[in-house]
């Protein structure tokens, strides 16, 4: 048997430049570090640039010419951000506006309101700028008010070239069901009772199919709030001290599955499989610092990252209304609620440096370290909550609560568990030659579980854990997940934590060569060793290369073009592992006559472990076009193919884009684009004949009889046009978005030992499902104009429908009860909506 492998060790411009400073975010004073740089909702997208006009005199006093970026896409213009109020002191200027929604259609839908959490009602929007030319100090506050779950409100107060202070506050919703029957009281909250009418464990299918039909639809969201602070502050010309803090709460419920043993496949009923609406209550508190050192021939960045992860409760549980019935006839205790454990408790920590240095051949060296550790050292629960007893009444069969239900039961009462991570990157940049860049790079990465938690009871001296809070024993004998030295000596079971340490080796080496001077010809080569503990492969290795062609040499084309090739290949593939971690390897385990059932048939290939080729390539054209036009268009291909027999055999994309811009003068810009996307997915596998040990494909478990193979086919299309056009004092915006999807799955088999039942055989052995589709549409008109001095008005109007076919859901219109298998809602359904708005705004 094969052993666990473990990894081994301006003045008038300062207006200007102050605005952009601080409304370009802390980039200017601390690229790459901060909290929530980008602020922006459902209508302003933008981040609060949309409202900007363009300066009349474009980029330069001198010329207002357009200019183009090195690939040959236009510059968005030059903002115009206002006149400067006379005056000395403190200086402002900015906007506030008061307005209203009105939505009518299918404004629950959860496909249309997922992220933009809308109703009907007052908005408001400000984005206020006060400057102090004398000192360069600028505040500004930017807040958008759409709802009391969709909001958000920044304050900037800084000092040009010394300091940065941010805070903000944030809330967004995340919408998971727009119309759910749920049968329990005290959804939100860790405990979840049924309704008046239903008994707990001696309900029938037609009350409870009464209670959820008389359920009036409700909304069911995951609301995320979320308050920050952040601060960058310039110590002198060459150090910069940084630091952010967030804290961020989720609180709401949203479908899932909360599963008391299944009944489809056997002949009569018990148990049941329940969509729950699932409590959520939890916060993140997230925490970052240090120092960046800027010199001539020096730069160093230290810095730490913290995140602590709290959960308001261990645990939420919630009432079953279905009996338990056994494959023996005889039922034992009542089992009458199913319990869950929420994320537990966890602390992350990071230390960060870097170290950059130029180097002769206009050369820069530079090293980067880290260490860090995740820890989770929560209490933990009991493995049962119950009273009396619960099991069958047959020999080893029946269980006492009392030596269960504490945590007396448990081999220790908290986790303490880790995982401690090292990374070292080394990388150096240098032009060895005229006209030739070099690239090397070298990267050590390691994760080290820490920890080992046995599931055992020292008061029964028994291995395993309780499976379904007791349902799957009580249905199926010998299957509650308990080990016993002598009543079931031969149960096999899930006895130990499973650590997954990794270490990885990166290694890079490329160069780029400038063929003329506006074409570069590119080439990488690169390696990356991976070591796994506890893996199917103990060891892969990747081998990449990249080569890189860019043109320049026609001022109307630049043509990108990247190709990359890879190849993993590995040691054995050992299809088991994981044996260690169940009681199959406890020294009294006794074997069955026919041995331990096979983990997995040994032909299965996992896709991130398993040998695989891809050729990649990516062709990008962008072409400039007289009258300020722009033309982009792309296409990418990706082949992987596996070599595997089952499992995932090939993943191939294809892509293509064409994007056109336009923008004649600076008060008019119009685009338009489409894209198409292909993907293609085939996989392979056996179904298991019955029980035995031997894993090989054609075996007695596994025969070839019982292969079958799936292929699914995702086809995508999205279109969309905007067009931005300033007619005289207003500004009118109109914008369509399309977008169509198409996946087919398709199945062939052998024979009918491939399906789970075979009764169910139409006598054929090929066929698909029906396709998934999803399609929609949507277009808005605003229109904003002046209606006095100082005071402007806008006008908008956005229609969207939205179509979907999804084959999971077909018969749910009858009911969401079915046998003794209970959902929530439809699933996700079509919609049209029209949401029209006003706002009034107010220039100060």
């Amino acid at each position: 048997m094969r052993k666990p492998v473990r990894c081994l060790p301006p003045r008038p411009s300062l207006l200007a430049l102050t605005l952009l400073l601080g409304s370009g975010g802390a980039a200017a004073q601390d690229s790459g570090h901060g909290v929530d740089l980008q602020f922006g909702n459902v209508l302003d997208t933008s981040g609060g640039m949309r409202s900007i006009d363009c300066d009349p005199d474009g980029m330069s006093w001198i010329s207002g010419e357009r200019k183009r970026t090195p690939s040959g896409f236009l510059y968005r213009c030059a903002p115009d951000l206002g006149a400067v109020p006379e005056g000395d002191g403190w200086r402002s200027l900015g906007t506030v506006a008061l307005g209203a929604l009105n939505i009518s259609g299918d404004r629950d839908a959860m496909l249309w309101r997922r992220y933009n959490d809308l109703g009907n009602g007052l908005i408001a929007t400000a984005d206020l700028w006060f400057v102090h030319p004398g000192d360069g100090r600028y505040a500004n506050l930017r807040f958008s008010r759409l709802g009391d779950s969709d909001q958000f409100y920044r304050l900037v107060y800084g000092r040009a070239g010394k300091y940065r202070l941010q805070a903000f506050y944030r809330s967004q919703a995340n919408v998971t069901s727009g119309d759910a029957h749920s049968i329990w009281d005290g959804v939100g909250s860790h405990h979840l009772t049924l309704k008046d009418g239903l008994i707990p464990g001696a309900s029938t299918t037609a009350q409870v199919a009464a209670v959820s039909a008389a359920e009036s639809g409700r909304v069911l969201r995951v609301v995320r709030d979320k308050a920050g602070v952040g601060l960058s502050y310039f110590v002198n010309p060459r150090w910069t001290v940084f630091f952010n803090a967030s804290d961020e709460r989720r609180k709401g419920a949203r479908p899932f599955g909360g599963a008391f043993f299944f009944d489809y496949a056997l002949p009569f009923s018990t148990g049941g499989i329940y969509e729950i609406p699932r409590p959520i209550n939890d916060s993140t508190f997230n925490v970052s610092g240090g120092g960046r050192f800027t010199g001539n021939v020096w730069r160093m960045e230290f810095a730490y990252t913290g995140s602590f992860f709290r959960n308001s409760g261990a645990s939420f549980d919630y009432q079953v209304p279905f009996p338990l019935a056994s494959l023996l006839g005889v039922s034992g205790p009542t089992l009458t609620s199913g319990q869950f454990a929420y994320e537990p408790d966890n602390d992350a920590h990071n230390l960060r440096a870097s170290f950059t240095r130029k180097t002769p051949w206009q050369g820069d060296f530079s090293i980067t370290t880290a260490l860090g550790r995740m820890r989770q050292n929560d209490r933990l629960l009991p493995p049962m909550d119950c009273q009396g007893q619960f099991g069958l009444p047959i020999p080893g069969g029946l269980f006492n609560c009392a030596d269960w239900n504490t945590t007396a039961a448990l081999s220790r009462t908290r986790a303490d568990m880790a995982i401690d991570t090292q990374m070292l990157d080394v990388r150096w940049v240098a032009q060895a030659i005229e006209d030739v860049t070099v690239r090397a790079s070298a990267k050590y990465d390691r994760q080290d579980y820490k920890g080992t938690y046995w599931a055992y009871n020292p008061l029964t001296d028994q291995y395993g854990y309780i499976a379904e809070n007791g349902a799957q024993g009580s249905v199926v004998p010998g299957e509650m997940g308990v080990w016993d030295p002598v009543l079931s000596p031969g149960t096999v079971t899930r006895i130990r934590n499973l650590p997954l340490d990794r270490e990885t080796h990166e290694f890079s080496l490329g160069a780029d060569w400038s063929l003329a001077p506006k074409q570069t010809l590119g080439l990488t080569l690169s390696r990356t060793d991976t070591q796994r503990a506890h893996r199917e492969v103990a060891t892969t290795h990747d081998n990449q290369a990249k080569a890189t062609w860019t043109n320049r040499a026609s001022d109307w084309l630049t043509l990108r073009v990247n190709y990359t090739w890879l190849k993993r290949t590995g040691s054995d593939y050992y299809y088991d592992p994981y044996e260690f971690t169940f009681s199959s390897s406890l020294p009294n385990f006794v074997e069955s006559d026919e041995g331990v059932t096979a983990h997995t048939v040994s032909a299965l290939r996992k896709y991130d472990l398993s040998s695989r080729t891809e050729n990649k390539l990516d062709v990008m054209a962008t072409f400039v076009l007289p009258s300020d036009m722009t033309l982009y268009a792309s296409a990418r291909t990706d082949y992987n193919d596996y070599d595997a027999v089952l499992g995932r055999r090939g993943y191939n994309t294809r892509a293509g884009s064409l994007q056109w811009e336009w923008a004649p003068a600076e008060t008019t810009t119009a685009s338009a684009w489409f894209g198409v996307d292909h993907s293609d997915l085939d996989l392979a596998n056996v179904n298991d004949a019955n029980t035995g040990q031997d894993p090989t494909l054609g075996g007695s478990v596994y025969p070839l009889a019982n292969r079958w193979w799936v292929s699914d086919l995702q086809r995508n299309r999205y279109a969309g046009a905007n067009l931005t056009r300033k007619l005289g004092p207003a500004t009118l915006d109109l914008a369509w978005n399309w977008t169509y999807s198409r996946g087919t799955t398709s199945y062939r088999y052998l024979t009918t030992g491939a399906l789970t039942s075979p009764a169910l055989s139409d006598g054929s052995t090929s066929g698909k499902y029906p396709d998934m589709v999803y399609k929609s549409n949507s277009l808005s008109l605003s229109l904003a104009f002046p209606v006095a001095r100082n005071i402007a008005m806008r006008l908008f109007d956005t229609y969207e429908r939205g179509y979907i076919s999804d084959w999971h859901y077909l018969g749910f219109d009858e009911g969401l009860v079915m046998d003794q298998r209970v959902y929530l809602d439809q699933g996700p359904q079509g919609y049209r909506v029209n949401t029209v708005g006003v706002l009034v705004e107010v220039a100060l």
